[in-house]
């Protein structure tokens, strides 16, 4: 059985005005509208007449914009803080435990590894490096806090950090450490205090009779905090033997492979990996690095955390200039409907809706920019973790801006599809 319509003139007159108004794309076409929709400015006009619509809306996509600006920059700030010492390793390669993903979670390599590496012609030296987490407490302290604690080979040391090469002679004395001097400022004063030549004494974690064990604050290196550690504090392998135990001198975190000049990157990898047999695994410093990233964005919820935050703020934003626009259009429908009898086709009124939210996303970009640079500051200040504004958070959240408008824009034109110029004679 066939569906037939009814015959209704006033139907298919309706019918057909509407597929006459279809959007039909042209180069030509679409450069004649931007060409009479800029010489045309109605939209931002219009929108100075609905006062309180364009405050509300500029309010609120401000308020989105500088929620995308601190995602960006929290992503920023736990990212980059999380691999500020992958970047500092002195060597070619590095060896971690099979099926490596992050520092953090106190994974260990067998330091018997080493022999098997320094069998292949092209390591000239191997330096293991070894991490972990302790509490200290001095005299400039309120309590005791946990803080990170680095342990190096001081005559081959597996990082080459910011002070070291000053002070790593000094930590051939047994109990004797290095004060990361950019760590939070939770630790009194004895980045000063180091750096004035002093002997800073501290109490650092319990020996097998409760007692905690005394060292000493020599001097100072900088890495910087992340997100778990408020700071570090850097020792040599004897003083974290006598400390922690001389098992730990067994449980390296890694291992820095320096290789000889002339030698193949990639092939040497493949050969090592090989020797290892599963006992580890030799990574590139670009590689170890991207595990410690993938970890933070994938397996940690810090990466959905900031994805989301900042899908939300794109929504807040579309729906605020969504807002001014239906505003407008449903204002000034009448104006609208004589335009569209006139013969403006989709793409006119297109750009000219397009005019409203450029007109709103401009200056809540400069302002919202501005905002995020005071937070940044301030954040950066209280949690040194690297939260800097860059041409990243820039270029993103223009891109967001981009797509504000132009979605809400098709939205807002929709309204416009169903106007009808009789509407005007009924």
């Amino acid at each position: 059985m066939a569906l037939v319509l009814p015959d209704v003139p006033a139907l298919r007159g309706r019918l057909s005005r509407l597929l006459r108004w279809r959007p039909q794309f042209s180069l030509d076409r679409l450069r004649e509208s931007a060409r009479t929709a800029r010489s045309m400015p109605l939209g931002a006009q219009q929108l100075k007449r609905q006062r309180t619509s364009t405050l509300l809306s500029l309010a609120g996509v401000t308020a989105s914009l500088l929620v995308i600006f601190a995602q960006l920059g929290i992503e920023r700030a736990v990212y980059e803080s999380s691999i500020r010492l992958h970047r500092m390793v002195n060597g070619d390669l590095v060896v971690v435990p099979y099926g490596f993903k992050s520092l953090q979670l106190h994974t260990e390599v067998p330091v018997a590894v080493t022999d098997i590496v320094e069998t292949n012609p092209a390591v000239v030296n191997t330096a293991p490096f070894w991490f972990g987490v302790m509490s200290i407490q001095h005299a400039g302290m309120s309590t005791s806090r946990r803080i990170a604690w680095y342990a190096i080979d001081p005559e081959r040391p597996a990082v080459d950090v910011p002070g070291l090469r000053d002070n790593r002679y000094k930590l051939r004395e047994t109990r004797r450490i290095l004060y990361d001097r950019d760590s939070r400022p939770y630790f009194g004063n004895l980045a000063e205090e180091a750096e004035a030549g002093k002997e800073v004494p501290v109490l650092g974690p319990p020996d097998n009779r409760g007692l905690l064990r005394q060292l000493f604050v020599v001097g100072n290196f900088a890495v910087g905090p992340n997100v778990l550690n408020d700071g570090a504090v850097m020792m040599s392998e004897q003083t974290m033997a006598e400390v922690f135990g001389a098992w730990w001198s067994d449980r390296p975190a890694f291992i820095a492979i320096k290789l000889a000049p002339g030698f193949d990157l990639a092939a040497t990898q493949a050969q090592l990996n090989r020797s290892l047999a599963g006992r580890g695994e030799a990574i590139t410093l670009l590689e170890f690095e991207k595990r410690e990233r993938n970890y933070w964005s994938r397996e940690t919820p810090v990466g959905y955390i900031t994805d989301l935050g900042f899908l939300m703020g794109v929504m807040i934003g579309m729906v605020f200039i969504y807002y001014a626009q239906y505003q407008i259009i449903r204002f000034y429908l009448p104006e609208y409907a004589i335009l569209k009898s006139l013969g403006y086709g989709w793409w006119f009124f297109l750009f000219m809706i397009g005019q409203i939210g450029a007109a709103i996303i401009t200056p809540s970009f400069l302002l919202s920019f501005t905002l995020g640079r005071m937070v940044y500051g301030a954040t950066e200040a209280a949690m040194h973790l690297g939260m800097t504004m860059g041409l990243r958070e820039m270029v993103v959240a223009l891109t967001a801006c981009v797509i504000m408008t132009v979605v809400s824009s098709l939205f807002a034109i929709r309204r416009l599809w169903k106007v009808d110029p009789i509407m005007l004679f009924e």
